[in-house]
């Protein structure tokens, strides 16, 4: 992992952020006691407590590339109980104050008003608005409310409701020369601010919010004025490096529902705390959480602050570093998306709506299953996703979904590989062996035999496993599939982890094999000899994620072993160069291990190196610009649509794999169409080794 892990700044960071928060409340005590503020208030005080915002820890690539990060914008509000112990021309000041502070900061886009029923040019030419007029209205609805809440009769008239705003908040007050104190454009903006509070019920939920998602510039200019009773909330929102990539992966935040609470309340979390929802957010939660520093703010009876004490410092969160690479994350959903779109665009034999239109690649380090990239098409923009979640959750292609991790898909010849090798190590054939290779299995008119869905009514007269491989023939599986018998295939198969969990920290399906075992349980049907003919071919029941098939293929390459797949490299505390956290591969990560002999693994090599020397269409993609062997294997499962689903399993170099990619294709036609998206991965992969 070659990581720069410069942490001084982003410390730094944080705690110029605390100070800044600790700065207003002492700023504002510094006014009052040192710069004598001339306020005549009772001595008796009362203490409020402040949550001060743990930083949330950030999220990298293991290369050290920032995928997630923070961004600090604050809301400006008022508190009811100080700001209703003004006098009424203080009041007045501080609106007046803090309306100029929007209009210098150029912040005024931050204050919205939803609500304010007049129309009318300036006051105090005042009407209700269309809106405001229409019975079924939220604006209707809330002058109604408004109007009840300050004691007025329904049919107060816009004048009227205008002179009341007026005549309460003393706004054609003079001053001793009879001059006005406030001029028509105050007055307008006044009554604007004052509707407001009344129609967001300011006295009930004991807060205003001013400005929302202001930058620093705002929170500055309003604290060089030391306004009374104005408070500054600091929110800490996620930034994405990458937009539109590693959605999936990455995950969201939000705040805790009320059916969370009890769990979260458990854990020592504010009930407004912001946590991970789903994705490495939520996995990782633990780590990425911060603890939530409290100030002490001691106020007068004026609502002045007259003391501040830090009860309890804030911690950030620790930094995340995840086993992904993110310039073959990169590769990986821009190839798929090639791929899909490659392939619909020459599905010309098949039916509107049944066009390829999405699906998967997980690519993964076999020695360690360490997965470098996960991509799930069609995906989504996280920056974005709080904006489009209707129109993406109503999406019929399931964009939210993560088809790497949750998607059902037959293996299809893909599971021959398997096969190959265990028909190898129980000697039910051998390297040598010779197997007729026929369009039907059985060939003697069987009725309902299996057919060799890849030649159709050709031959090639006897193959051995090589060869079978690389022609992917039916009817050599099949009779190996009889001989080696349905429990013989389960026994080992779910030990490549067929039907089995990863392991993966983001979860994921565990998928089904095929076989007695689950048709009993689920369906209740007997088996059948034609059902381990389907099965051994990677039909039937089986069904498998692309993690899945990473993982088995991994297990095969790599002589035997599956770990767990895993996605968290390391953890760090922020200032820190060792690391909290490191993944290490014990006895604990091993899934199942099946001790796999060197001549079994030579001879699938080989026909996974058949399998890609010898396609025109995989060599369109895995060509000359790749400066290793590549060895695959193809799978072209049935769906009972229309279109069949396209796999592509391989690894990289063919006889000492470092790298290994599966590729589905939902409808994808044929098998090796799904190789695009492997080669823009691979040829990533090696012009970065630079090999």
């Amino acid at each position: 992992m070659q990581a720069n892990r410069n942490h001084s700044v982003r410390y730094l960071a944080i705690v110029l952020v605390f100070c800044v928060i600790c700065v207003i409340y002492l700023g504002r005590l510094f006014y009052i006691q040192i710069a004598g503020r001339e306020n005549t208030y009772d001595t008796g005080t009362t203490t409020r407590q402040v949550t001060v915002q743990a930083v949330r820890g950030e999220i990298y690539d293991r290369n050290g590339k920032k995928l997630v990060s923070n961004s600090y914008t604050y809301d400006l509000k008022l508190s009811y109980n100080r700001f209703s112990a003004l006098r009424v021309q203080e009041k007045n000041e501080v609106c007046l104050q803090l309306a100029q502070a929007l209009r210098a900061c150029d912040a005024e886009d931050s204050h919205t008003e939803r609500f304010f029923p007049f129309e009318g040019s300036y006051y105090p030419y005042y009407y209700y608005n269309e809106e405001t007029t229409d019975g079924d209205s939220l604006r209707y609805y809330r002058l109604g409310r408004v109007l009840s809440d300050l004691g007025l009769d329904d049919d107060t008239s816009a004048e009227e409701l205008r002179d009341h705003y007026v005549e309460v908040y003393q706004l054609l007050a003079t001053d001793a020369d009879g001059n006005r104190l406030y001029d028509d454009d105050e007055i307008d903006t006044l009554i604007h601010l004052y509707y407001d509070m009344d129609a967001l019920r300011f006295r009930s939920t004991g807060e205003y919010s001013f400005a929302t998602d202001a930058d620093m510039t705002l929170m500055t200019y309003v604290k060089e004025r030391n306004l009374s009773a104005v408070d500054f909330m600091i929110n800490i929102e996620r930034v994405y490096s990458y937009p539109g990539y590693a959605s999936h992966i990455l995950g969201t935040v939000g705040p805790i529902y009320s059916e969370e609470w009890e769990y979260y309340n458990e854990q020592g979390y504010q009930m407004n705390a912001i946590v991970g929802k789903t994705g490495c957010e939520s996995a990782f939660e633990e780590y990425l959480r911060g603890t939530d520093g409290i100030l002490l703010i001691e106020e007068d009876s004026a609502g002045n602050i007259v003391n501040v004490t830090v009860k309890k410092e804030p911690v950030a969160g620790c930094d995340v570093y995840l086993t992904v690479d993110m310039d073959l994350q990169i590769a990986a959903e821009d190839g798929l998306a090639e791929n899909v779109a490659y392939v619909s665009d020459r599905a010309t034999s098949v039916a509107t709506g049944s066009e390829c239109r999405a699906g998967a690649t997980v690519v993964m380090d076999p020695d360690t299953f360490e997965v470098l990239a996960i991509a799930s098409y069609p995906t989504y923009d996280l920056s974005t996703y709080n904006a489009n979640y209707d129109v993406l959750a109503g999406n019929e292609d399931q964009p939210l979904l993560n088809r790497a991790l949750n998607g059902y898909y037959a293996p299809g010849s893909t599971f021959k590989l398997g096969m190959a090798a265990v028909g190898l190590m129980e000697e039910a054939v051998t390297a040598n062996t010779v197997i007729s290779c026929v369009g039907k299995y059985p060939s003697a008119g069987f009725v309902g035999g299996v057919g060799c869905s890849t030649y159709g009514d050709n031959h090639w007269g006897g193959v051995d496993v090589v060869h079978a491989i690389a022609y992917s023939c039916n009817s050599f599986f099949c009779e190996l599939g009889t001989r080696l018998g349905i429990e013989t295939m389960e026994r080992y198969m779910s030990r490549f982890g067929f039907g089995e969990s990863t392991g993966f920290e983001l979860g994921g399906t565990s998928g089904v094999l095929a076989g007695p075992t689950y048709r009993g349980e689920i369906h209740g049907d007997a088996w059948t000899t034609g059902n381990t003919w389907h099965a051994s071919i990677g039909q039937s029941d089986t069904q498998a994620s692309p993690l899945q098939l990473a993982c088995y293929v991994s297990t095969l390459v790599n002589g035997g072993t599956r770990y767990t797949a895993h996605l968290l490299h390391s953890v760090y505390k922020v200032g820190n160069s060792e690391p909290i956290y490191l993944f290490a591969q014990t006895e604990d990560t091993v899934l199942d291990s099946i001790e796999i002999p060197t001549a079994v693994l030579d001879t699938v090599f080989e026909g996974m190196r058949e399998v890609v020397a010898n396609s025109s269409v995989i060599r369109r993609w895995i060509n000359s610009s790749i400066p290793v062997t590549v060895g695959g294997k193809t799978g072209t499962a049935q769906t009972g649509t229309e279109c069949d689903n396209a796999l592509f399993v391989c690894a990289a170099p063919y006889d000492d794999p470092e790298i290994v990619i599966a590729t589905v294709l939902e409808q994808g036609y044929t098998g090796g169409y799904a190789a695009l998206t492997a080669g823009r991965v691979l040829e990533k992969y090696y012009s970065e080794s630079g090999e």
